[in-house]
């Protein structure tokens, strides 16, 4: 799917005017030929011309393929239909082949150069104020750690995989300089990527239509202190987005609406160049059960018995559908059978359930965690909870696995419980086994020292 750009709603509402279709339709293909020549960037609007096409790649990017490419790694789906690149991360042999996998990883990094290059031309506009500068430093550093946490999550086994993480991340491509670039540690990732997000949630504004503002640079920072099983600061960012009472939970259980919604606390945007919504909902429309038999993504049977073994329960009923072909039945995800969506990379019932799990882990403020856990419940028809300690917790995590469903989250999950030592695997896999990875594209085997994953699967 290509998404022509996102559709500013606050912040300079001049610069959409004056941004060239051109610039923003065009797909790049390489880092070295990305955008605009150096010698483009000369003014105040061609900065901003740069900073939209940044939010324009991460449309793309997170238009489902990051996501899809996590799932098929967890136990929530079936094996794809007629999708080999999907087939081959579904039974964990990735290879340097893989077009899927390289347009993805390509991709991120297209919206981290773009983001560098801002970092690095902002100082040499005439026409731009401090404050100005400011906020495009921060959007910069938001898209660069979004996009590095992302392929780390993917391309690198977790933290906690080693006791002090020094096992092999990813590429951490903090500067402008066009230059191939060896994999950091896991630990050296997370410190840089908290860097930028830091000065991201202190310099954002609080307001900035549906670009990057301060509540989602919390955001990812609860997202990321879970990953790392920091539960007092995931519980700390995730209630300052809670409590700042700008966002609110849905009534009903359409997060990927067509549209705006009070949950959305970072979402891609599709319009076309004339400002009409287009017709296309990007790679979650591999799901789509509806008038379709045999879609390439579906749930398994065994999820598909999780999620509707509680009668009462909404999202088994509205999310998922039994498909029966020639007295076989396939599993369908009927929760993104629409045409056009704006896709939630942070939102609300996520927060939520972070600081819920994050709570009742760490002994802290129970009736709080319990609070944001019936929140969701209630929501999806179930009676309201109130066990503690540990039933607490796992009662959390079964919400979480529901609601996030598909959403790209799965995964991340299984690995973040085997390092805590619970006794969890994906398909019969174990959470650490080389498979679990995806493995780098070709590009990045030509350069010298560089360390790819280990093949093997999970044999």
């Amino acid at each position: 799917m290509k998404i022509k750009h996102f559709l500013y709603l606050a912040f300079s509402v001049a610069l959409i005017s004056s941004c060239s279709e051109d610039l923003l339709d065009k797909q790049p293909q390489t880092t070295e030929s990305q955008f605009l020549a150096n010698d483009a960037i000369k003014t105040k609007e061609d900065l901003r011309r740069l900073l939209l096409s940044s939010y324009d790649v991460i449309a793309n990017t997170f238009g489902g393929q990051m996501q899809n490419l996590s799932e098929l790694l967890g136990d929530n789906i079936d094996s794809p239909v007629n999708q080999n690149d999907y087939i081959q991360v579904y039974l964990r042999r990735t290879d340097v082949f893989n077009g899927t996998i390289g347009g993805v990883y390509r991709n991120a990094y297209i919206t981290i150069y773009r983001a560098n290059q801002l970092l690095l031309k902002k100082d040499e506009i005439a026409d731009i104020s401090d404050a100005e500068k400011n906020q495009l430093e921060a959007e910069s550093r938001f898209l660069r750690a979004f996009c590095h946490h992302y392929i780390l999550r993917l391309f690198a086994q977790p933290a906690g995989f080693t006791s002090d993480n020094s096992h092999p991340g990813v590429v951490m491509k903090m500067s402008a300089e066009n230059e191939a670039g060896l994999r950091s540690s896991v630990q050296e990732c997370y410190n840089l990527i908290l860097e930028d997000l830091d000065f991201a949630e202190s310099n954002l504004p609080e307001d900035n239509g549906v670009y990057a503002n301060t509540y989602a640079a919390k955001a990812l920072k609860a997202r990321i202190y879970l990953d790392l099983n920091q539960y007092d600061l995931a519980a700390q960012k995730a209630s300052e987005v809670i409590n700042s009472n700008r966002f609110e939970l849905l009534d009903s259980l359409n997060r990927f609406s067509a549209g705006q919604n009070s949950e959305q606390i970072f979402a891609t945007v599709s319009t076309n160049a004339n400002g009409v919504t287009d017709d296309r909902g990007g790679a979650f429309l591999n799901y789509r059960s509806d008038n379709n038999n045999n879609p390439t993504m579906r749930s398994n049977a065994s999820f598909f018995a999780f999620m509707t073994a509680d009668t009462n329960d909404l999202r088994g009923k509205q999310w998922l559908r039994e498909i029966s072909v020639g007295g076989n039945s396939t599993f369908g995800v009927a929760r993104f059978d629409r045409p056009f969506m704006w896709i939630p990379l942070l939102h609300l019932t996520e927060m939520k359930l972070t600081r819920a799990e994050a709570l009742a882990s760490s002994g802290g403020d129970v009736a709080t965690a319990q609070q944001d856990l019936n929140d969701i419940r209630e929501r999806a028809g179930l009676a309201p909870y109130f066990g503690t300690g540990a039933d607490l917790v796992e009662a959390i995590r079964i919400e979480r696995r529901k609601e996030l469903c598909f959403e790209g989250d799965r995964t991340t999950q299984i690995k973040r419980l085997g390092v805590l030592g619970q006794p969890i695997e994906s398909r019969d896999a174990p959470w650490n086994c080389n498979g679990m990875v995806l493995q780098f594209p070709g590009q990045e085997n030509t350069v010298l020292g560089f360390q790819l994953n280990p093949t093997g699967g999970c044999d």
